[in-house]
């Protein structure tokens, strides 16, 4: 841990030099400062300690600050997300007879300097682009979106800054092609229609970072259709077609 502690420590001074010159981190840094440098503190020692490269760090930090997030453009037109209430599944303001449209901020216990979602509704529902954070608003948990109280659009899921799962929605239901990933590797992609599951496939790779196999599956989790193994070099290795968990053809 020393040790972790001390390079992490090197490698804090020279992401401050090169964060200074970043368009989306100055902002961040000039009015938290320290609170910016602890957290990048944190993730360098927690990315040393479980042997994550330099790159995926980078990768991760750039995911945290690539675009302005909602509660920053919603900062002077949002309402506390506490202060509206829900009555026959239409949100209002306390108060109010008219149904809520407008901006709103979710906070973590009413603590104001711990935001966890940023949204807007419209007549009272969920309406347009919404996004949740964890670490306070430091990093992207999901986003998504909703028209008229439904979720429509692409769906992104994000864990430690990096990209876990992203797709598309329809009326509330998973539609289309949806990835997962694992530090920027594809790990599945899944084919659905209207939330049923058509068919599946699995990635692993090799610690060059080739592909190594691509194997496809039906919705009982059966081997089936084409499943490809790949050297180190990425030349393909062999190559099978399965039908319902039988071989059909090498």
């Amino acid at each position: 841990i020393n040790s972790a502690i001390t390079v992490s420590t090197i490698i804090v001074s020279v992401y401050h030099r090169s964060c200074t010159q970043s368009p989306y981190l100055r902002p961040l840094i000039s009015q938290c400062p320290a609170t910016f440098f602890l957290l990048v503190f944190v993730k360098i020692l927690y990315s040393l300690c479980w042997s994550y490269s330099a790159q995926d760090f980078s990768q991760s930090l750039e995911n945290f600050f690539k675009e302005k997030p909602l509660f920053e453009k919603y900062a002077n037109s949002a309402v506390n997300y506490s202060s509206l209430v829900e009555r026959q599944g239409i949100k209002y303001q306390v108060n109010s007879n008219t149904p809520f449209s407008g901006n709103y901020i979710m906070y973590v216990d009413d603590n104001p300097f711990c935001i966890e979602e940023a949204g807007s509704f419209r007549n009272g529902k969920l309406h347009g682009p919404l996004e949740g954070y964890e670490g306070c608003g430091v990093a992207y948990s999901y986003k998504t979106n909703y028209s008229y109280g439904l979720e429509n659009g692409k769906y992104q899921q994000f864990t430690d800054g990096y990209l876990e799962m992203e797709g598309n929605v329809v009326d509330d239901e998973v539609d289309g092609e949806w990835n997962g990933y694992e530090y920027g590797y594809k790990i599945w992609t899944e084919y659905n229609d209207n939330g049923n599951l058509l068919y599946y496939l699995e990635y692993s790779y090799h610690e060059n970072g080739q592909l190594a196999t691509k194997e496809t599956f039906n919705a009982k989790e059966q081997l089936n259709g084409i499943s490809e193994t790949y050297h180190q070099n990425g030349q393909l290795a062999s190559k099978i077609n399965y039908r319902d968990g039988a071989v059909v053809r090498v």
